[in-house]
């Protein structure tokens, strides 16, 4: 087996890109009864997974079950967090009583606002700065890489990390009621 260290590891990580990309794609693509949007996403997740623990990763052939099990895994935490925001929706569907709620709305807007105000500014720098062009200036993905010189991909990389990042904090910190939030900050 294959020794990797931090030197020589984006050569190994560009060539288990190439090997691997479309095989990984086609896996989940396929366990995915053919969404090409979730395939893409994961794919995605589970090079930027490998990416981000390479320090740890010693035998460059032990990657290729590492990846495929990665997006297995991202693959099944999406079915889960979409069974329990349909179940959500559902209840709130079935249980919903009409009344006037206007200033309880703009109130959990703002505290909503604020919080998430509070987990961007936690965000790595570049993150951040990405996520801020992004919703708060609404700029296109080609100029937020213009305006910082970096590519497109780099950005969608950002925004998908930043979106992952503010879902997880949010449902961590305060349960299922924000599950809806997806609609809100995309």
């Amino acid at each position: 087996m294959e020794s990797i260290n931090a030197n020589n590891f984006k050569t190994h990580f560009e060539q288990l890109y190439t090997q691997y990309a479309g095989r990984l794609y086609n896996y989940v693509l396929k366990i995915s009864r053919g969404n090409r949007y979730l395939a893409e996403e994961i794919t995605q997740i589970a090079f930027m997974q490998v990416w981000e623990r390479r320090e740890s990763i010693t035998c460059y052939k032990a990657l290729e079950s590492y990846l495929f099990t990665t997006a297995r895994h991202a693959f099944f935490n999406v079915c889960e967090h979409d069974a329990i925001e349909y179940a959500y929706f559902n209840y709130i569907l079935e249980n919903h009583t009409i009344y006037d709620n206007s200033t309880e709305q703009k109130i959990d807007e703002k505290v909503l606002m604020e919080t998430i105000c509070r987990i961007v500014d936690e965000m790595p720098p570049m993150r951040r700065k990405v996520f801020v062009m992004s919703r708060r200036f609404d700029m296109s993905h080609k100029q937020i890489a213009e305006s910082l010189g970096i590519s497109v991909h780099t950005v969608e990389s950002h925004i998908m990390l930043a979106l992952h990042y503010l879902r997880e904090q949010l449902s961590s910190r305060y349960g299922i009621w924000f599950m809806a939030l997806p609609l809100l900050i995309q």
